[in-house]
Parts: C-alpha cells; structure tokens; sequence
C-alpha cells in the first residue's frame, strides 16, 4: 500500500492530465497492462472530482448546510435517519467480553462550553479505549500511523467565521477499503450537514482511494461518527459515480449533565460502530 501525499488535494492541484500522459507511456512501453492503467486513471479523476469537491466546500462561506442548500444538492445525495450499509455493528456478544475501567468523567450539574464538552468526551473516549483494549478487535489499525497522513482539523477563524473541528481517530484494514473516523465539533450548531463532516469524509476518500488504487475496489466506504455538544451522528459516506453518498442515522443525545449510566450508554453504541465489522 502507498502512503500518498496530501499535497495535491490540500493545495487544489488536479492530477488526471499528467496521469493520462504517464500512463500512456507506462502502457505503451508494456510496463504496466492497459487494464491497470485504466483503473489507475480511474481513481485519479476520482481524486480530482474529491479535490473540487473539497476546496469548494472549503471556500464556502457557510460551515452549516442543509439538504436543500445548491452546493448540497449538486454534488451530494443525502439519505436520512437510516443506517450504514457497509458496516455491521459489533455484536452485543462481543462487546459485552470486554471491561472497562470506569469511572469515565463525572456528571456535570451545568453544561460547559462548546469546546470542554468536546475536550472532555473525547478524553472519556480514548480512556476507555485505551484500557478496554478494544482497539485490537477485528484487525483495524491506526490508520494516520500506518499511512502517515495527517489530522483533518481546523481552527476557528479570526473572525469568528469558522468552528474549530478535528478528526483525530482514523482506522482501517489491510485487505479492505473500509475507513471508520471519530471526528469532534466544537460548535452548537444543530443544522443537520457541517462543514467540518464533509471536509473530513472528503480528505480521508481521498487519499484512502490513493492507497487501495491498485486493488480494484469500486466503493471506498467511509464511516464517520461525529461528535457535538448534543448529540452523537453516524454517517456513512460513498461515491456513487455522480455524487458523494452520504447516508446519515439517527442522532443520538448526549449532555454531560445527562446520568452517567445514559453517557455509558452513548459511549457503549458509539464503541460498537467504531469496531464495527466490514462488510
């Protein structure tokens, strides 16, 4: 597998030209079958498609959309309150074997900010993480480490028109294009699409698209759950050969003044889409 530079798509440079040009020659000159060439070039102008995509969304000056919004309705099909067709959720059987170490954080008498409650869930997070051992069900690994791709994030504005947002835990498998990321937001926005999701699933299709490019997958399925101040969201992510499919599931609330056995309980469904299985 290569470990691709995030060059290109950060800086907004298209590559299927220069590919056309190298790869004719590649076919030519019998280094390489037609057939991959092909699929090369196919996954290119795939990338392409993510970079414009990318960088206009980007240079939007909305971080909040909705369904009906023109930069939505072009260039995505959004399906909602249904659940992930790629992923299977980690059995009840499995999870139920592993213990954690509690306490996680206590309950709060009065919500925080924005930005602490982010803090404190994704601590909670890689806490119970880290001592349940769970990361090494089912063959996923560090996804950043094993490709050396950086964490999509970004600061809040200077002028106030940007959300600070990260996308700190990526994982994958070997012999699969299936991607599962926990991303947090640090904003009370309730619209339903934000700025931050979209430019997360996009970075991370397309450099995983650069990584299996020689293993002939016609979907690379990416699966996001994405962390608010209220609410949990699972979003699963796909292109269709027009549009970026992204199927969204049903919130899931979730306050730091809520009990701690509800917040486990927040805890315990957002593990088991994390560890979910490929399918």
């Amino acid at each position: 597998m290569q470990k691709p530079s995030e060059e290109p798509l950060l800086n907004g440079k298209l590559e299927f030209e220069r590919a056309c040009k190298v790869t004719d020659i590649l076919v030519k000159q019998k280094k390489i079958p037609k057939e991959s060439g092909d699929a090369f070039l196919k996954a290119i102008e795939l990338c392409d498609k993510i970079t414009w995509t990318y960088h206009l969304v980007s240079g939007s000056g909305s971080c909040y959309f909705q369904t009906k919004d023109s930069l939505i309705k072009e260039n995505f099909e959004v399906i909602e309150n249904t659940e992930p067709i790629f992923f299977k959720k980690m059995s009840l059987t499995d999870f139920d074997s592993y213990k954690f170490e509690y306490p996680i954080s206590c309950r709060l008498e009065s919500e925080r900010s924005s930005w602490d409650h982010c803090e404190i869930v994704e601590g909670d997070i890689c806490n119970l993480t880290h001592t349940a051992l769970l990361f090494e069900y089912g063959g996923w690994h560090d996804e950043r480490r094993t490709h050396d791709v950086g964490m999509p994030h970004e600061f809040q504005g200077s002028s106030g028109d940007r959300y600070e947002w990260r996308a700190p835990i990526i994982r994958g498998q070997d012999n699969v294009p299936h991607t599962i990321v926990t991303s947090y937001h640090v904003t009370d926005s309730l619209e339903p699409i934000l700025r931050g999701e979209l430019l997360a699933i996009l970075r991370v299709t397309w450099w995983k698209t650069k990584v299996v490019i020689e293993e002939g997958h016609k979907v690379t399925p990416i699966l996001l759950i994405s962390i608010r101040p209220s609410y949990f969201q699972l979003i699963e992510a796909f292109y269709n050969g027009s549009k970026f499919v992204l199927r969204y599931g049903h919130p899931v609330p979730m306050k730091l003044t809520d009990s701690m056995e509800h917040r486990q309980e927040v805890y315990n469904w957002a593990f088991r889409w994390i560890l979910s299985s490929p399918v």
